[in-house]
């Protein structure tokens, strides 16, 4: 029997069977890492935020464990310890509705005299967050608004209400690297504040990240200062993150120190 016609036809099949599985296991992959760029980010730790935002429908709990604080001035150090809480409702659309707080508080003060310490419920606050889908790999970019209301206990509440309206442009640079330009206004009784903030992210892994951050800081009162510091983050599953991080003085009018841990989690689909 002569075999010669099915022996070529087999050969020409194979080639095609190969390029077709290739041709799968490309797109399969280059579906999950579309799935990968648009998994949503988490506002913790650092002082810009995500322009990953939460889907339509996804939920988000972020909570400090506590954040701490120390500022030095005329002679008083006043050491406060914060739980802050953040709650994110994904919108649609690169839209987040966020509702933050401090259910609990603790400042210590002291001096020349015997020290003071109080508790307390810190002020709410109502945030819309904005962070359009971007035709760009390397940029991205969103903005975040924050009224603050006056409702804390006496100690942790601002006399006036609080707008804030900050921005993020994030430029990645490569698969493990990106670098985030955050820039802040602030007002408060006719008065503003103002903050930069850029920061330098890498991936050591596909849990773990590492942040290098600066900040340059004007009060209301034209009072300059600069600050220092970094962090590192854990996510051990897809929709929980853990973190770390500290800011030092370097120069003029800000913190001392502060540092704090925390912890980030993201619930539906």
């Amino acid at each position: 029997m002569d075999f010669s016609r099915s022996g070529r036809w087999y050969r020409a099949l194979l080639p095609a069977l190969l390029l077709l599985a290739g041709a799968t296991q490309a797109q399969a992959q280059a579906e999950a890492e579309a799935e990968a760029e648009e998994a949503p980010g988490f506002d913790r730790p650092g002082l810009g935020f995500s322009t990953n935002p939460l889907h339509a429908g996804q939920f988000g709990f972020e909570q400090g464990l506590p954040d701490w604080s120390r500022h030095r001035d005329a002679g008083t150090t006043s050491d406060l310890a914060t739980y802050d809480s953040l709650l994110r409702l994904g919108l649609g659309s690169g839209f987040e509705l966020q509702l933050g707080g401090s259910p609990y508080n603790r400042l210590r003060q002291t001096g020349d005299g015997p020290s003071q310490t109080s508790h307390g419920r810190g002020d709410t606050s109502l945030s819309l967050k904005w962070a359009p889908p971007s035709s760009s790999e390397a940029w991205n970019w969103g903005v975040l608004g924050t009224m603050e209301f006056t409702d804390g206990a006496r100690n942790f509440r601002s006399d006036r209400r609080v707008y804030t309206v900050g921005a993020v442009l994030d430029q990645k640079l490569n698969e493990r690297t990106d670098i985030s330009y955050f820039a802040q206004w602030q007002r408060s009784g006719g008065r503003d504040n103002y903050l930069l903030a850029p920061d330098y992210n890498y991936e050591l892994t596909d849990q773990v990240g590492v942040y290098l951050e600066a900040a340059f800081l004007r009060d209301a009162d034209y009072r300059n200062g600069t600050q220092a510091g970094g962090g590192l983050s854990w996510q051990p599953l897809h929709n929980l993150q853990f973190d770390t991080w500290f800011r030092h003085r370097l120069s003029g009018q800000a913190a001392t120190w502060e540092a704090g841990v925390g912890v980030a989690m993201l619930f539906g689909r």
